[in-house]
């Protein structure tokens, strides 16, 4: 007998509850939140229940399977993605597919299923294709994904828990018979297939179907088509409403992010408990919530509210976990930077090599063969196992029970590899598998297995997630999150919406219309319950500070409002009561509190940091101090390093060095006599080996040594008339001192004197004229900058080298300019330049901005000096800021992801 009962107010479940009896019925449920409730209430009423009185839906099939199958084993979706690629790897060859092509065929074959299992499927879908003369491009993917599920439950004997229902429909409808009388409660979720199974089960037994039947429910003709297409098979009765039921009046309020929404929300629930209303009586519901649960969990726990929730995390979450990973994934191909890094730096305090130049050497990693630029790495990579060979499940776990004996022990290692064990066994079968196959498997169950953290509290305020909100009995609630992007369908159908509608007359291919949402029936379901306080909220911003729109029902219902603010909470008294008082006696620099402390790094105050580090600097590190003070104090005062990235290419310091190397190589020969190609090679060779260049890859090193070839050979055609009528010295180093308080430079130190060293890349002396030109190689002129710039730009180098030749290298020199050196189109116009020697000698247009006139340059040294002495002064008083000239320098900067600047807090 089959009872189509209507159920028209979500509150009408709660005397159908009423009338449960656990010995004679059996409740099927969608979701376990709804399967507790019912549990609950029989124990209130009876004191007992019994296993097969109250049961999901998918554990419900899987008994049926067990029964009927008992061969055949329920396992994880992650298990049969691994079994679609061993599939692939059998079968690929001859049905033309690729491993590439794994994730669409898996695809495929999770849509696919509730069709192919069907026994009638073949005929019915040659009859549906011979209709529709339009080939179909999704055909092909069909048959592969036929003989694919074939091979998964014929040959493996194992079977997605998804398709226990849709298996089902092949066995004979006499061998489906349950002793109870069955009450299917699915709501929405309920599939034609899963129809069809019931009505075969009401031709012995009593089957009452509830029917979740609005006054609205014209507006999802397809979420409750299952049930109205089937009304002709059984009984309809209109259940009665439920007596005193009153109009829930809702409150709908704009907040202006997630955080607001969470404060207003633990706000409301202390006002609610501080008005007597029980704690099981109040409830936070979320579409998303495990979005909001961090926070809230936080919020809540300040506030002293319990709640019904576990705390739990992903395993993969767990640093165990991560680097138990990381020792496994160097037995891949797939061995990259992190991995090495968390297998090479666990638990070592003073690792053998360096945190640096290990980031430096394989954070970019392509091959096996760059596992060679260090043999401390190439000890620490090695493989032990054949790839290509296929593992049986116990050989992998072998390996895992290896690798984990060799891991540092913690305090929960016995546990969570009681964990990680029970899991594989559970969802996986004895199967041969390559290493990486069961390795994905392994990763893919970590991001899906939660373990718990903290226990619920019974007895504290209920944490739910939408859908399993339908059966709480609370009636104080706060729905959070009524956004857009929360309600909206995400998942898209590998076959076109027409092909959908047609199939389904014959079919139900378990898809979600992409017209209607499960999410959004709910929401207006349970917005009918009869409660004390129904409210819902949704936020401008999310916790990332992108923009978020109302979903429908909320715009539908209060299309314009004002954002609400959230009253205080917990925090907010902790942090007023903690506030920085300005006024307050402050202790002496070696006492501060740590709140003023704090207070200082939110607000970027000022550092005041002293030390004779500082009397010694290069005159790049006095341009990162005028730029940025941060600069100087992260890489000098706290000796912070950030080397760059090895990889096919020449970073730029090496470049840069190479470079300057070959033109100091090319300037001496060329003084000497010509040179030839087989010296220039040679050359390269030695630098090669001094700088460790690309050891054992000759093939790189091939593609750079031709680069550097031509580049000696434009060099050579630009100078070898320029050349002649200069004597050139290369890597002129140099000190000089300034003194901030006389804001005069100095040959020698003094006692208030700031050193300044440099190297000048090169410095020509005119043979004739006696005239000094200064050059600063460059590869482009993204940092070149004219002289009338050099102050606002805080580009100080050339301006160090004048007065380094003026006042110490050749005294009383006169200096006629200080240029760039662009090799990268051999262009040296940019920088300062005497204007009448630049027209004369050298043919600049009168137009280039770098022409200076004697006075000029005069004004612009004074002008640096006093610019140079304000800015050391400052540092002699260990004055340090996060607070950049220009803040576009930090896209580049080092330090940002450390720096407490306010723009990138």
């Amino acid at each position: 007998m089959l009872e189509f009962i209507k159920i028209k107010h979500p509150d009408q479940i709660k005397d159908l509850m009423s009338e449960f009896n656990p010995e004679k019925q059996t409740w099927i449920v969608s979701d376990l939140r709804s399967k507790q409730e019912i549990q609950n209430e029989c124990l209130k009423r009876f004191g007992y229940f019994t296993d097969d009185s109250i049961l999901r839906v998918s554990d419900f099939w899987k008994i049926w399977i067990r029964r009927l199958k008992p061969n055949l084993q329920v396992v994880a979706s992650d298990f049969i993605k691994s079994l679609v690629s061993v599939f692939i790897d059998q079968h690929g060859v001859e049905i033309e597919i690729s491993e590439n092509e794994a994730s669409t065929l898996e695809r495929y074959v999770q849509e696919l299923a509730p069709l192919i299992l069907h026994p009638e499927s073949d005929s019915v879908l040659k009859e549906w294709l011979a209709a529709h003369e339009e080939p179909k491009k999704w055909q092909k993917w069909y048959l592969i994904a036929r003989v694919c599920i074939q091979f998964i439950l014929n040959e493996k004997k194992v079977i997605d828990t998804k398709w226990s229902a849709a298996f089902l429909q092949s066995f004979q409808a006499e061998q489906l018979e349950w002793p109870k009388e069955i009450k299917v409660d699915l709501g929405t979720e309920l599939t034609s297939i899963e129809m069809g199974l019931f009505k075969i089960f009401s031709q012995k037994q009593k089957v009452q179907v509830y029917v979740p039947f609005p006054v609205w429910q014209e507006r999802f003709p397809f979420l409750l088509k299952t049930y109205i297409e089937n009304f002709g098979y059984g009984q309809v009765i209109e259940n009665k409403m439920p007596s005193a039921l009153k109009k829930n009046e809702k409150f709908f309020l704009r907040l202006s992010t997630q955080l607001a929404e969470i404060k207003f929300a633990v706000a409301q629930v202390r006002k609610w408990l501080d008005q007597g209303v029980s704690h099981e009586k109040i409830a936070l519901v979320a579409v998303q919530i495990e979005e909001y649960w961090p926070t809230l969990e936080s919020f809540l726990s300040e506030e002293g509210v319990a709640y019904e929730k576990d705390v739990v995390t992903r395993l993969n979450s767990l640093s165990d976990i991560q680097i138990f990973l990381a020792h496994l994934k160097s037995y891949t191909n797939d061995v990259n930077f992190e991995s090495l890094q968390q297998k090479l730096y666990q638990n070592q305090n003073k690792p053998q090599l360096k945190f640096e130049k290990f980031k430096s050497l394989f954070s970019q990693i392509y091959d096996a063969e760059n596992l060679k630029r260090d043999h401390k790495i190439q000890d620490l990579f090695y493989r032990k196992i054949d790839l290509a060979a296929s593992l049986s499940r116990d050989e992998f776990i072998a390996i895992l029970v290896q690798v984990w004996t060799d891991l540092p022990e913690s305090a929960y290692s016995a546990q969570l590899f009681e964990t990680i064990f029970k899991d594989l066994l559970s969802q996986s079968l004895e199967s041969n598998m390559k290493f990486l196959r069961w390795f994905q498997f392994l990763k893919s169950r970590f991001s899906h297995k939660e373990v718990k953290v903290k226990k619920a509290q019974p007895g504290g305020i209920q944490i739910l997630s939408l859908m399993s909100a339908q059966m709480t009995l609370a009636d104080h609630r706060v729905y959070l999150g009524l956004t857009e992007n929360a309600f909206k369908v995400q998942k898209k159908s590998m076959l076109p919406l027409k092909d959908i509608e047609s199939l389904k007359k014959e079919f139900d291919l378990a898809i979600q219309y992409p017209e209607e949402s499960h999410l959004d029936f709910n929401l207006r379901w349970q917005a009918e319950t009869d409660c004390a306080a129904f409210i819902l909220t949704t936020p401008h911003l999310s916790f990332n500070a992108e923009p978020m729109t109302p979903n429908l029902y909320f715009l539908e219902n209060n299309p314009k409002s004002e954002i609400f603010n959230p009253g205080l909470t917990r925090h907010d008294e902790i942090q007023k009561n903690l506030s920085f008082n300005e006024g307050q006696t402050l202790l002496n620099d070696q006492k501060l509190s740590s709140l003023k402390r704090l207070h200082e790094d939110l607000s970027s105050a000022t550092l005041s940091v002293k030390n004779n580090i500082f009397k010694q600097l290069a005159a790049s590190e006095v341009e990162n101090y005028a730029q940025c003070s941060f600069k100087l104090l992260a890489s000098k005062g706290f000796r912070l390093r950030e080397l760059p990235e090895v990889s096919i290419d020449l970073d730029p310091r090496q470049k840069g060095t190479l470079v300057h190397a070959l033109f100091e190589f090319l300037i001496k020969a060329f003084q000497v006599g010509p040179v030839s190609r087989a010296d220039i090679l040679q050359f390269l060779e030695s630098q090669r080996t001094e700088f460790n260049l690309f050891a054992n890859e000759d093939s790189f090193w091939n593609v750079q040594k031709n680069k550097l070839l031509v580049l000696s050979d434009k060099f050579y055609e630009f100078e070898k008339e320029r050349i002649l009528k200069f004597n050139s010295l290369t890597e002129v180093s140099f000190e000089i001192w300034i003194d901030p308080i006389k804001k005069k430079v100095l040959s020698e130190k003094s006692e208030n004197s700031i050193s300044i060293k440099g190297r000048i890349d090169r410095l020509d002396q005119e043979k004739k004229m006696n005239y000094f030109l200064i050059y600063d190689y460059k590869s482009s002129g993204a940092q070149a900058k004219g002289y009338s710039k050099w102050l606002t730009e805080y580009q100080f180098q050339l301006m160090f080298y004048i007065l380094a030749v003026e006042n110490v290298l050749f005294k009383e020199a006169d200096v006629k300019g200080s240029l760039y050196y662009l090799y990268k189109n051999f262009d040296v116009s940019k920088g300062l330049i005497d204007k009448e020697l630049a027209l004369s000698e050298f043919h600049f247009s009168k137009l280039n901005k770098s022409l200076i006139e004697p006075e000029n340059t005069l004004e612009l040294k004074e002008k640096f000096i006093q610019f140079i002495s304000e800015c050391f002064l400052r540092l002699e008083q260990g004055e340090f800021k996060a607070i950049p000239f220009d803040i576009k320098i930090c896209q580049d900067c080092d330090w940002s992801k450390l720096c407490r600047a306010q723009h990138l807090m």
